[in-house]
């Protein structure tokens, strides 16, 4: 934090007035300034830049779908998009900060079918969820320290085809995510 010349000497003259004067005057208007200079710039020393808006999306799926082998889920209603870091046209979330962010997704097997889905990160895999056979649901959180344009995902898992369902206005498949705090 910087100080400037006007506020030593402001500082100075409190001083001045508290302890050389003896006087039990309380320097308020001091006391304010420093309260809002401190606020305005920060008392922390952090040197990383910091979002002006939370980057954070959720996205569902509107219409069920038959996955192939390696297909990533394309999350194509969008309810939140701070950002615009989620593209529903690629089902990927690009993290614009360095940071701690959390994820979380749902999804749901069609009637008779299988399903199996991973959460990716760039090109490492790392949960997965198997609601198993038939409008079943399975849900997986996780949080995650990511470096700037790192890239999140859902992919179908496996060798073979997934089935997921959704239903319009029930929205049973969800993707969502958000910072939790911005590092350096």
């Amino acid at each position: 934090m910087k100080f400037t010349p006007t506020v030593f000497l402001v500082v100075a003259v409190c001083h001045v007035i508290l302890v050389d004067g003896g006087c039990t005057f309380k320097c308020l208007m001091v006391e304010n300034i420093l309260e809002k200079l401190f606020k305005s710039t920060g008392s922390d020393n952090c040197s990383h830049q910091k979002p002006k808006e939370i980057p954070a999306f959720s996205a569902s799926m509107t219409n069920a779908k038959v996955l192939g082998a390696t297909e990533i889920v394309k999350f194509d209603k969008i309810w939140t998009n701070n950002g615009n870091d989620y593209d529903p046209i690629t089902g990927i979330f690009q993290a614009p900060f360095k940071g701690v962010y959390q994820f979380s997704f749902t999804v749901m097997s069609m009637r008779g079918k299988d399903l199996l889905v991973y959460l990716w990160q760039n090109e490492t895999r790392l949960v997965s969820v198997f609601p198993g056979t038939g409008y079943n649901e399975g849900t997986a959180i996780m949080v995650l320290n990511l470096k700037k344009d790192d890239r999140v995902y859902v992919k179908c898992g496996g060798s073979g085809i997934g089935y997921i369902h959704t239903g319009k206005g029930a929205w049973y498949s969800m993707f969502s995510g958000y910072l939790m705090h911005a590092t350096k």
